[in-house]
Formats: C-alpha cells, structure tokens, sequence
C-alpha cells in the first residue's frame, strides 16, 4: 500500500473537495486529494456518445449569483454560452399542451395567483431563518415536524389543484424526492441559501448559462492544477484521529496528515469508519442526509428540430413519466440533443422497468410533446444516478422530518481534526455546484485558521 503525507487530506474530488484542496495549495499546504471514483467531478460528470459529442450528465447550468463558478471558468480558460431560450415553452397537463414564454407557465389566471401567493409565503418564511442556523428560527421545530408534501396539500396555503400540481411537480424535480419525504424546514433552507424558491424554480435564473466542454471539464481543469496529489479509485474505509494527527486509509493509499477535510456526499461520508467513533449527532446527521432519485436521458438528433416548430425544448408534464425536458444543444448548434429526466418515485418506478421497456415509455413521452421525429434519436444515454456507487442518487441530499431540529449543529461542525464540505452544508446557493465550491472553500479557510494557530504536527 502507498504512503503519503500532507497538512491536509481531502477526502473527495468533487468540486467541494477540488475548491478546498485548490486553496490550500494556494495558501502553500501540502495537500493529498483522495478519491473514491475513477474520475473527477463527483457528481458532474461528462458522458461521450459513439460519435464523439460529450455531454454533461450530471450538474450542467451556472445561473445568476454563482460568481464562484464563473470565476472559475474565467480562470481556467473555459468560456460559457448561453442556454438557448428562443421559441416557446410547453406546459403539458391533462393531455393539453400550452405554449408560454418566461418564467410563468400557461396556466390559468386563478392557478398562477395560487402559485403566486404559495410562493411568496414560502419565500417569507425562508427569509426567516438564520442563514447559518436555520434550526434556531423562531417557527423551526413546527416547520420541521411537517413536510413540505403536507404544507403543499393543505388549500389554505395553495388553494388549486391544479396549482398543487405545478407546485408539488417542481419540488419533486429541485428534490429528486417526493415533497411528502423532505422536511418543510429542510425546503425552506435550500431556499434561503438562494434568496428564495423563485431562483431555484425560475430557469431563466438558475440555468442561464453552460460550460463550453461540459461543467465536468472545470473539475478536470481544477483537478489538473493538483497534478499527482490526486489519487483515484482510492475510497476510503477508515479515518483516525490520534490526537496528533489523522491518518486516512483506503485500500491503495494511507495518508498521514494533520487535518482532513471530507467532502463527500453526506450518505457516503457516513459510511467511513472513524476511529474514535464520530460525536452522536454528527453520525446520525450523515446517515439522515439522503439523495433522491433520478434518471437523466440524452438523446440526440441530426439538429435540433424543436427549434423549426418554434418551441425553444423546455417542457413540463408533471404528470408524464418524463415530466421534464431542456435544450441541451452545443454552441455550434448541431447535434441537436434534448435533456430530459424522470425524478423522485417517477424515477424509481422507471428504474424497475427493463431498459428496451422503458426506452419505449421515454420516447413515447418525447414524442407526445415535440412530435413523432423526437421518437427516432441518433443516440440515446441514459444516466441512473441512483445507480451510481459513489453518488447513490442526486443531485442532492434533502433533510428528512426532524433531522435539522435534532442534528443541524454538527453539520459544519469539525470534530476534531476532521472538517466537512458538500453542497448540503453550503449557507448559499445550497444545492448546486456553486454552493459546493463555497462549502469547500469555506472548510479550506477553517483548516487554514487550524493549521496557523494549533501546535500539531504529522508524527
């Protein structure tokens, strides 16, 4: 087995642990990165077709306020283009398409109040949480004994089906998780770290822009910067604290170090053996914190044909099988490629299907919205991340009834020698990469303050 010593060991090469071990190189530490998986990125990640098209297969969109992510594409030499927004939308519910442009979908005037006024109450009882500890709001252990399915299916806070439909289909697909599974106190902190439900539900915010080359090519880039301190295929089995150090321990490296930084996701870090074992809440906050379910399909055509019926290829179905779709079409604009994903139970259910069986559904589905050429792809990719064993879902974890109430304080905690980094512990912009680049910047500045002022040296 190799050896191998540092200041730091990042336990993960997805962007947190890519942005924490960059700036402890910057700061002039030894820094050892280590990684479970055969590649980079976590859970972006760059998938190539037969004919040489590489797509982005996990986190893809920068949007507005993610400064970090454009930075760091502007220092890395990568350049963003726009998603293209020309042509309509479609809105798809009780076998009626509805086309629309913006943000606010075709639904009727008394739907779109509803929306509205759901919404913005949502949006004000966020605005009411400590950004930082959101388990110590006045309301916080009522909003956590409550799910965000159960705020959502009570008329008085949305008073139309039909609007509790759009409502509960969008926070199945921000979740990858049924609304009745995640903690109305745990929705209301992912939308505090954002400003509010509107940037996270609006795309024309959240998805304006893509990485020429994939947002995985950033990670690649980051990684790249590291040279040989990053280690694949090296998952970790167990990580020691001895009161002078820490030593990390997968089955082809043993890292001795100062500090460790973990920064994988919640439900595999949680699977990692620490010696001591880790302070109660702290264990049990690992093990609650759980990713959803969802299936992405790419699939590929000579051009992007929607665009000749004018529709600009984002569509809605909350009741398909495939309830959404977005133009995931490169800057030369051919091949044309459609992205579209089946989230939360609809995945799950797909899943247990076989794949020629469920190909079927999925193009039938294309097919119902963009018409029968969406049937016939070039290519076509499917991305189970549920299958996938060092991310176990996506693309983020949510926090179950009771989780933040009872174990919110050890989230960015450090135990001892050990700190933590993930987009699930990010203050802003929870949830997306770029909140995974600030949480493991933010863990890097920790280690940083614990490096300059504590006695403790590798022995």
């Amino acid at each position: 087995m190799d050896q191998a010593r540092a200041d730091v060991c990042v336990v993960g090469a997805g962007f947190a642990g890519l942005a924490a071990a960059r700036r402890l190189d910057r700061a002039g530490r030894e820094v050892v990165v280590v990684e479970a998986g055969d590649r980079v990125g976590g859970r972006v990640w760059n998938r190539e077709l037969p004919d040489g098209t590489v797509v982005s297969a996990g986190g893809t969109w920068l949007g507005k306020g993610q400064e970090r992510m454009f930075q760091l594409c502007r220092e890395l030499g990568l350049r963003v283009y726009p998603q293209y927004e020309r042509g309509d939308h479609l809105l798809s519910l009780d076998g009626v398409h509805r086309r629309y442009r913006g943000g606010i979908p075709a639904a009727g005037p008394r739907t779109l109040m509803a929306l509205g006024l759901a919404l913005a109450r949502l949006n004000l009882m966020a605005r009411r949480l400590p950004a930082d500890a959101p388990w110590r709001a006045r309301s916080a252990r009522s909003w956590d004994a409550r799910t965000l399915g159960q705020w959502i299916a009570d008329p008085r806070n949305v008073p139309t089906a039909e609007a509790r439909t759009l409502l509960g289909s969008t926070m199945h697909l921000l979740f990858c998780a049924d609304p009745a599974e995640v903690s109305l106190l745990g929705a209301l902190t992912l939308a505090r770290g954002g400003g509010g439900f509107g940037y996270y539900t609006d795309s024309r915010r959240t998805e304006t822009h893509l990485v020429d080359g994939g947002a995985p090519e950033l990670a690649r880039r980051m990684a790249g910067q590291l040279g040989d301190r990053v280690h694949l295929s090296s998952p970790v089995e167990r990580i020691s604290d001895d009161g002078t150090g820490v030593t990390v321990v997968s089955d082809r490296l043993t890292v001795r170090a100062r500090r460790v930084i973990v920064a994988a996701p919640p439900v595999l870090a949680g699977r990692i053996v620490f010696d001591p074992p880790l302070p109660a809440a702290c264990g049990h906050l690992l093990r609650r914190v759980v990713p959803g379910a969802i299936i992405r399909v790419h699939t590929v055509y000579p051009e992007p044909f929607w665009r000749e019926q004018d529709l600009s290829g984002q569509t809605l179905a909350p009741r398909s099988p495939v309830p959404l779709t977005i133009d995931q079409t490169p800057p030369s604009g051919r091949p044309g490629v459609l992205s579209s994903y089946a989230f939360s139970t609809g995945a799950l259910r797909m899943g247990r299907l076989d794949a020629a069986e469920r190909r079927e559904i999925w193009l039938d589905a294309l097919a119902e919205r963009f018409g029968p050429r969406a049937r016939h792809p070039a290519h076509y990719l499917e991305t189970d991340w549920s299958a996938q064993q060092w991310s176990l879902g996506g693309m983020i974890g949510h926090f179950p009834p009771g989780t933040l109430t009872t174990y919110g304080p050890a989230l960015r905690a450090p135990v001892g020698r050990i700190h933590w980094a993930s987009t699930e512990s990010a203050t802003h912009m929870h949830g997306l990469m770029e909140g995974a680049v600030r949480s493991g910047e933010r863990a890097a500045q920790e280690t940083l303050t614990a490096l300059s002022t504590g006695r403790l040296s590798v022995s």
